[in-house]
């Protein structure tokens, strides 16, 4: 096997590590939007000018949260259900 074809392998392969990230950063984008809705996710990418160290760590629990929300809606309604058992006794 030569050089320049071992190089276009991990060129490609590169290439194709990126591409999975960028595609999952834009669903991570989509989450967040539908879940906090477009103004907010304009606020917050605004916000970035004040603590910009912090923005990718809220879209990230944006991201997880929206990718887990269902998950999420049972726990919470499991709670629920157990506090108002709580409650009643």
């Amino acid at each position: 096997m030569t050089e320049a074809r071992k190089g276009g392998r991990i060129r490609a392969a590169w290439a194709a590590l990126v591409y999975r990230a960028q595609a999952l950063t834009i669903f991570g984008y989509m989450g967040v939007v539908s879940l906090i809705g477009v103004e907010a996710l304009i606020v917050l990418l605004g916000f970035t000018t004040v603590l910009p160290i912090a923005i990718p760590f809220v879209l990230i629990v944006l991201g997880v949260a929206y990718f887990f929300r269902e998950r999420l809606r049972t726990i919470w309604a499991g709670i629920l259900a157990r506090f108002s058992r709580n409650t009643e006794s």
